[in-house]
């Protein structure tokens, strides 16, 4: 052998070992590393930090800056809420720096006041245009002014920034938003989220980079902790009061019932979820608030249908098709939730109904070619393959609804259809996924079941109210039996339809929603109104059909008007709810905007048009602003890692790299196995 051939073989075995190293070194080496959660905030990348978690930048990286305090204050009166949000920010660098962050708020949320407190300043912001808002704030940027802009990026997700802040200075951010309470079965209830479960992107060229905000994970030295709240001022004793989410203690403070988690803080990682049960003699009656403004009246209804008295709604047979999330936000008690969901769902079955179910991430799977009887074989087969579902992966929800939708045309079955999606919502394409339930369920119900500790809610209840369909949210494993009874023995009431809203008196100015939607018994219509001011309120007559006949249901105001109650504003972001709405219609987009340019104007709350931009007076700044980010904590149980892309996990990648490794390994110590004399 030449000594050139020997120089070759010898680089040839160094490379084979170098593969097999770096296999073994990344299949056991580098997961067991990523799995180590650190004691001390070292420096970190963008992806990987949390709510409440300013980052600085530094020659080593980004270093965390934790977040001083996070407050949540809830006033329930009658059947709104009214939220303040509070975060606390401090800058212990020696530099100055500009913070902006993306935080979730209740779906149903109107933001109408920001606040930005320095020291002894405050400085309240005004509503503008987006673009406007967005040039008055870099300006005062430049110029060396702190100011303070709060933008709408999804119905439920706001992003803030914040510039100019000195070195040692503390930061305030007040935010003050508007919400109703829901009620069913009898019982009042609200959600607040404190994180929200990372977004999926489809469309990359997209807004998903303002929405793809940075998350640290859970047992990090600086995972964001928040205190809460909670004080009702019921006017009536309550029967019972409880949170399926934290463990909470509760106190009378006069007539105001005041409730707190039993922790002074709790980890920002989920929803609070509060439910309370009135001790009331018979059903709630109907409500009405009223509100008076200079450019009129305004009228918020919550009107009930009754619980009992109306016969059940099982005696037709039904198709059903369920599909089912198992995509990577999904890893984790998530995954485990939609299976004792669905497997709980299964039991719920007849055997003269059909069924069928589909799996999804970026693929879809489905348990058979087509809907089976929900009896002998198919049945068990289908609870294995249900225990069988792992999650990895993107969260493609419009693929698996177009196998869906197409699914349930092609049957052309006499049954009942519908379909029961279970998901945490997490995708970024909300519109177009919304637009394809409108356009493509024809006479079938959509119903969904949101699952995990901060799912999508605003997506889940529009899916629902899309398909005309029934909305149900499961945030634990053990709750999720229960949870799905309830959810079908709500399915199983008659429908009250037909429905039609008189005002007897003459007719409102304007009323949302405008379509009245079919509503099972016991489940509420909440109702916004403007008449002309100074006008006497109407006796409002709901009429509607039931399997037993025709129903009627009046209200009449039963109180004053109340200033600054918050039903001006509730109006306002149901106005501009319905005029959104159109777009899915074709609305021209530039009527649309304007329209709720104008709505958002005259209330002062942030619509995906319009913004709040608080500016001070004089320029402060003590040098340049550099660019820090706040994050969000993972949700509760996540495997999501945050540098990767919003809905998979890394495990996968990992592994095949390893594969790869150890792959062309095996490939080039075969090879010189088969040459004779070679000896490795």
């Amino acid at each position: 052998m030449t000594r050139q051939a020997e120089a070759h073989d010898g680089l040839k075995r160094t490379l084979i070992r170098t593969l097999l190293a770096l296999s073994l070194i990344w299949n056991v080496i580098v997961p067991a590393l990523a799995r180590e959660d650190g004691p001390a905030p070292a420096p970190v990348r963008l992806s990987e930090a949390g709510s409440g978690e300013l980052l600085r930048k530094t020659p080593d990286g980004l270093v965390p800056l934790p977040l001083l305090d996070l407050q949540v204050r809830l006033e329930v009166t009658g059947i709104l809420v009214h939220g303040v949000v509070t975060q606390t920010f401090r800058n212990p660098t020696t530099e100055v720096i500009e913070c902006v962050y993306v935080f979730p708020l209740p779906e149903q949320a109107a933001v109408h006041r920001m606040e930005m407190r320095i020291g002894e300043r405050r400085i309240v912001s005004i509503i503008k245009e987006r673009e406007e808002a967005k040039q008055v704030y870099e300006r005062a940027r430049q110029e060396g002014r702190k100011t303070a802009l709060l933008e709408q990026e999804r119905p439920n997700l706001f992003t803030t920034s914040a510039a100019n802040v000195n070195p040692g200075e503390s930061i305030e951010i007040v935010l003050e938003y508007l919400q109703e309470v829901a009620y069913d079965d009898g019982e009042f209830g609200f959600s607040v989220p404190l994180t929200f479960t990372p977004r999926f992107a489809i469309n990359a060229a997209g807004d998903a980079g303002r929405i793809c905000a940075p998350f640290a994970r859970t047992g990090s030295p600086v995972f964001p902790r928040a205190a809460l709240t909670v004080r009702i001022h019921a006017g009536f004793q309550v029967e019972r009061i409880e949170s399926d989410s934290h463990a909470i203690h509760s106190f009378w403070d006069g007539d105001v019932l005041v409730v707190e988690p039993e922790e002074k803080t709790v980890p920002a990682d989920r929803d609070f979820h509060l439910r309370w049960r009135p001790t009331l003699a018979g059903e709630p009656r109907p409500a009405l608030f009223v509100e008076d403004r200079p450019e009129g009246r305004y009228v918020l209804v919550m009107l009930l249908p009754p619980l009992h008295g109306v016969g059940t709604g099982r005696g037709l047979p039904t198709e059903t098709l369920f599909i089912v999330d198992v995509s990577g936000s999904m890893a984790g008690p998530s995954i485990e939730q939609a299976r004792t969901a669905l497997l709980a769902a299964l039991d719920r079955l007849r055997p003269e109904d059909t069924f069928d179910i589909l799996s999804f991430s970026d693929v879809v799977s489905e348990f058979r070619a087509g809907f089976v009887a929900a009896s002998g074989s198919d049945l068990g087969e289908a609870r294995a393959w249900t225990r069988s579902l792992r999650a990895d992966g993107g969260t493609r929800i419009d693929l698996a609804l177009e196998r869906g939708l197409a699914l349930v045309r092609s049957s052309r079955s006499s049954r009942l259809q519908r379909i029961i999606f279970l998901t945490d919502g997490a995708a970024d394409n909300e519109d177009a996924v919304l637009k394809d339930v409108q356009s493509g369920l024809g006479a079938a119900r959509l119903h969904t079941l949101g699952i995990g500790a901060a799912p999508n809610r605003y997506l889940m209840r529009k899916m629902a109210a899309a398909g005309r369909g029934l909305c149900e949210f499961i945030s634990t494993s053990a709750d999720a039996t229960n949870r799905v009874d309830a959810f079908f023995s709500r399915l199983d009431r008659p429908v009250m339809a037909d429905l039609v809203l008189s005002w007897d008196g003459g007719e409102p100015v304007e009323a949302y929603p405008a379509l009245l939607p079919d509503l099972h018994s016991g489940e509420p219509l909440f109702l916004s109104a403007r008449l002309a001011p100074g006008r006497s309120l109407p006796r409002l007559v709901l009429g509607g059909t039931t399997l037993e006949g025709a129903l009627r249901l009046e209200v009449s105001s039963s109180g004053p008007a109340v200033a600054d109650s918050g039903v001006a504003v509730r109006w306002g972001r149901a106005k501009v709810e319905s005029l959104l709405d159109t777009l899915q219609d074709g609305a021209v987009p530039d009527e649309v905007r304007r329209a709720v340019v104008e709505v958002s104007k005259t209330f002062g709350f942030v619509t995906p048009y319009t913004s709040l931009v608080a500016v001070e007076e004089f320029p402060t700044a003590t040098g340049d602003c550099g660019l820090v980010r706040v994050a969000n904590g993972l949700p509760a149980g996540s495997q999501l890692l945050g540098d990767l892309p919003q809905g998979g996990s890394d495990g996968p990648i990992l592994f095949l790299l390893g594969m790869l490794f150890l792959f062309a390994g095996c490939v080039l110590l075969a090879g010189a196995l088969r040459l004779p004399g070679k000896v490795l």
